[in-house]
């Protein structure tokens, strides 16, 4: 039967297309099409899902599982057509082709012949301009290796999640192929701007620093900046600046806001970073223990990586946000893992903090009964028995200078 594959809603039916992906996905196929190869689409062939494997560390079970979402697609030219646009809309539409919005999926869209490896595939098919940027850079295959084992830490995750191997966040890896992100060792950095809404002021002589935030915000007794449903407020932040001085209430080396305003003089201090100035964002992915020794020689790498290979990127800080960073976590577990990680950092509580992030990770489910939540882990009994006695529990963020070193 003759299919006009140049005609997008030809496919719908036959691929099991839904109307959320019939709005998402049929922009730019007609483009998209005229640059279609035939039957050697280079990112569905062996050897390329063989080098994908290889580079990223991937088990045996996901590489078959990958190899057969591969093969189905060559088989096929209505998903080998379609493999083609995601790629197209992805990594090769100029702006002037159109404004496009992203082509992977949302959950629970139907997903093209049922064939999710289709866009893992689509996402790292830009591996030959990656090995090439990192060449030209000058950037060692063991970075490239250590970046892209995220491929298998997140297929890794999907096959806990669904019982199949197969990588359910093809977003955070398009980040890695762009690139913007690089892994050394244990931790992952980002391209970013500073975007916190709280001011950073360093002393003028010495690395001292000091968090204030805006004024007129709710604080809870804890120190946090409210964030879960039914938290109470307990003050409220001020913030002057006037006559060359600054007050506010800054946060304390745990990380939480204290209630007594400081007043800063600004012939001592300054406002060290503005919003939207250049930041690495630090990342930790799953996996592996968070031991402080791996972490201190992933920041150690990055103080000499980023200067190295991209001198034109002048950061004023690596900053974090994460579940992880909440100071209450390390008040349940002084020496743990955890609790070291937070030390290496300046903590800073972040704007409308909340659990879910916690409940997410802890739990696999942000909107879990809390009566029903397993404890099976110390950190479940943890998380579980703080939320049963009324308290919260929220994301914190972390901040550190450029060759600092602390903890």
């Amino acid at each position: 039967m003759f299919m006009n594959f140049h005609d997008f809603f030809a496919l719908v039916e036959p691929l099991g297309i839904d109307s959320a992906g019939r709005e998402r996905w049929h922009g730019g196929w007609g483009q998209s099409q005229e640059s279609f190869p035939g039957q050697g689409v280079y990112f569905l062939q062996e050897d390329f899902v063989n080098e994908l494997a290889e580079l990223s560390g991937m088990q045996e079970d996901g590489l078959i599982a990958l190899q057969q979402g591969a093969r189905q697609i060559r088989e096929s030219e209505m998903l080998s057509r379609f493999a083609w646009h995601c790629h197209w809309r992805l990594n090769l539409a100029a702006p002037e082709d159109g404004f496009f919005p992203s082509i992977l999926p949302e959950p629970g869209m139907a997903i093209p012949g049922g064939n999710r490896h289709l866009f893992t595939l689509a996402t790292l098919a830009p591996l030959p301009r990656l090995k090439k940027y990192y060449s030209v850079r000058g950037i060692s295959r063991q970075v490239l290796c250590e970046t892209l084992h995220d491929l298998q830490v997140w297929t890794e995750a999907g096959f806990q999640k669904t019982g199949q191997w197969v990588c359910l966040n093809n977003n955070w890896l398009h980040n890695h192929m762009i690139p913007n992100l690089f892994a050394l060792g244990r931790l992952e950095f980002q391209f970013g701007q500073w975007h916190h809404s709280i001011q950073v002021y360093k002393k003028r002589q010495g690395d001292q620093l000091c968090f204030i935030p805006g004024g007129n915000q709710a604080v809870s007794a804890d120190g946090f900046r409210l964030g879960n449903p039914g938290e109470q407020s307990a003050f409220m932040t001020v913030f002057h600046e006037e006559n060359g001085q600054v007050t506010g209430n800054p946060a304390n080396i745990a990380g939480t806001l204290e209630r007594q305003p400081v007043c800063l003089d600004l012939k001592d201090w300054e406002l060290y970073i503005k919003f939207g100035e250049p930041v690495l964002h630090l990342h930790i992915p799953a996996g592996a223990p968070l031991r402080k020794e791996d972490c201190q020689a992933s920041l150690q790498r990055a103080w000499t990586f980023f200067p190295k290979y991209f001198p034109e990127f002048k950061f004023k800080a690596v900053c974090c946000t994460s579940w992880l960073l909440d100071p209450t976590l390390s008040g349940y577990l002084p020496a743990s893992n955890l609790a070291a990680f937070q030390s290496l950092f300046h903590l800073y509580p972040i704007a409308e903090a909340s659990g879910w992030q916690t409940m997410q990770r802890v739990f696999g489910d942000p909107d879990i009964e809390i009566s029903k939540a397993p404890q099976k882990t110390t950190l479940q009994k943890i998380v579980k028995e703080h939320l049963m006695k009324g308290r919260f529990w929220h994301s914190g963020g972390a901040f550190l200078l450029p060759g600092e070193s602390l903890g």
